[in-house]
């Protein structure tokens, strides 16, 4: 085999492993982390908008 044939399939392999990780951060990140920030934004703007004294 060729140096440069086995360097690129180490490099192909490589990126698709990386892009699997990436892919299961971001399910995790939509799943458990983006509800959880639209809560904290809504409790946020709520409380601003009935609890906020105004000088």
């Amino acid at each position: 085999m060729n140096n440069n044939l086995v360097r690129l399939i180490l490099v192909v392999v490589g990126v698709l492993i990386l892009f699997s990780i990436a892919v299961a951060v971001l399910k995790f990140a939509v799943k458990v982390l983006l509800p959880i920030a639209i809560l904290i934004i809504a409790g946020y703007i709520v409380y601003n908008v009935f609890f906020k004294r105004k000088y």
